[in-house]
């Protein structure tokens, strides 16, 4: 049997090598690490599939709900989708560096310092709106790319298709877009909004977004409200200084590596053809900053500025100066390693503590600086993917104590936090607990208008008030995790509600549903 000529081409080996290692990379380390907070959410959503959510579009609920209907309550399950789009990632940055003209060498680089780039390997082993985001972001350039190369406005069409998809996933595909717009509209390529594709791509994008857009609105357009709350809890602590500190972690070493290829399409003349990649990249972070978004949410125009910076590097630097290609490579994948167990679950908390101070002097790495402000020993998104376990453990233990004709009527209660509720619907279904109510997120939408007149556990680190509904609330086991963000979380077990309780539930969740039009 003959093989395809592409499989023999040492360039498509070359992208092929890496795909799999981007693969391998996630599919050894998935299970190390409990579930974030947030994939707890979004598998949440799953089963609760519509239109929208409070805080993000539908598009990952839906794809939460393929999940659980394949796979189940498996983490593996839930990981497997960011692994297979790292891997389908890397091969498009093969395609961006082959339409950019670059080679064997050039793909080296751009693949090395996308693997390895720590803010990917981070979003790669989770299944959140960011890891369809960049793959969305990636996929809209390479079309851009491939568009302006070819002059081809058939295109649009394509655009119009991956845009909608991606507002459907997270509204901040506007910015990109808005980014691309700005730089076309200032190039010679500004003929392409001229065609008749670009009017056809622009209905086919707002018909995929309409239903949620129909959705924001009969539900008290949640996103603002989200917006409002994300204004006084992290947007307050974000600034200049902290954004660009933020964006070179998340890269590392590969930061001065797309630096140099942003740099010299704005500036080289003999560039000129690619400078609407430097502006759509200063347009964009941009947008971000002058929003005090975070840095994290620029991550997918990096993997085209990878591939433009390995082919400059392959075209320039030639002859005796093509060494300077190999010394980049090695200086990316050394330190990139080195930072590689802040990333990627590699290490178990209690040695990734130990060598975060060995390594403190050298090596930076994303999300040390939590939404509080303050720089922490392990990083935010790791801190959350530990703990809930524990957690889930104590309240079946809490679960346990309740006489068994009671147990249909037990209300499990977390004060406003996702991240508890998602735990108990997702690790307590092995001990058949009742799903979790909160006031937060979607799960307003989700509560019920009333409460079974029954037990009630309740998670959160003090009664706050909660014990003067029952006759009596007994504090039944508290998490000791100290990497656990949720350190010192408690459970308790409240029983023989009085008459109040109903009612005041009642109000309660009137009040909350009443956001959202409920």
């Amino acid at each position: 049997m003959k093989l395809n000529p592409v499989f023999k081409d040492p360039y498509w080996q070359m992208a092929g090598l890496f795909v799999l290692i981007k693969f391998c990379l996630h599919l050894f380390t998935f299970n190390n690490y409990e579930l974030h907070r947030d994939e707890l959410l979004f598998f949440n959503q799953g089963a609760h599939v519509s239109f929208g959510n409070v805080s993000v579009p539908p598009f990952i609920g839906w794809v939460a709900f393929v999940i659980r209907n394949l796979f189940g309550y498996s983490v593996f399950g839930v990981r497997l989708i960011p692994m297979l789009l790292g891997a389908l990632s890397v091969f498009v940055v093969a395609k961006i560096v082959k339409e950019l003209g670059g080679s064997v060498l050039a793909l080296l680089l751009a693949s090395s310092a996308f693997v390895l780039s720590p803010g990917f390997l981070l979003f790669g082993s989770l299944f959140t709106v960011n890891i369809f985001d960049q793959f969305f972001w990636l996929v809209i350039s390479y079309l851009f790319i491939r568009m302006v190369n070819s002059g081809n406005p058939k295109l649009w069409i394509w655009i119009g298709i991956a845009g909608g998809i991606a507002f459907l996933n997270k509204y901040l595909v506007l910015y990109l877009l808005a980014g691309f717009a700005i730089a076309l509209l200032l190039s010679p390529q500004r003929k392409l909004f001229l065609q008749k594709q670009f009017v056809y791509a622009f209905i086919i994008g707002s018909i995929i977004i309409s239903p949620n857009i129909y959705w924001q609105h009969t539900h008290g357009w949640p996103f603002f409200l989200q917006i409002s709350e994300l204004e006084k809890t992290q947007m307050v602590n974000m600034t200049y200084r902290n954004f660009i500190i933020d964006l070179h972690n998340l890269n590392y070493v590969s930061t001065f590596f797309w630096l140099g290829g942003f740099i010299t399409v704005l500036l080289a003349k003999s560039e000129k053809k690619h400078r609407y990649l430097g502006i759509v990249s200063i347009v964009v972070i941009g947008l971000f900053m002058l929003s005090k978004g975070k840095a994290y949410h620029t991550l997918g125009l990096y993997p085209a500025l990878f591939a433009v910076s390995g082919c400059l590097m392959e075209k320039y630097f030639t002859g005796k100066w093509r060494i300077i290609n190999y010394l980049v490579w090695v200086h990316i994948v050394l330190f990139s390693c080195l930072s590689a167990p802040f990333s990627l679950p590699l290490l178990s908390f209690e040695k990734l503590g130990k060598y975060a101070e060995k390594t403190a002097g050298f090596v930076s790495y994303p999300f040390s600086r939590w939404e509080d402000g303050k720089i922490h020993p392990v990083s935010q998104v790791f801190s959350d993917m530990t703990g809930w376990e524990e957690m889930v453990g104590l309240v079946n233990q809490a679960y346990q104590q309740i006489p068994e004709n009671e147990r249909k009527n037990t209300t499990i209660y977390a004060e406003r936090n996702y991240g508890y509720a998602g735990a108990v619907n997702f690790y307590g279904k092995k001990y058949h607990l009742p799903e979790a109510i909160t006031f937060l997120e979607s799960y307003v939408i989700w509560a019920p208008d009333t409460l079974a007149k029954g037990p009630l556990i309740y998670i959160n680190y003090e009664t706050a008030g909660i014990d003067s509904f029952f006759e009596k609330c007994t504090e039944t086991g508290t998490v000791s995790n100290t990497y656990f963000r949720e350190n010192g979380l408690k459970v308790f077990l409240c029983e023989k509600p009085n008459n109040q309780l109903q009612e005041v539930y009642k109000q309660k969740a009137m009040e909350e549903k009443k956001k959202f039009n409920q």
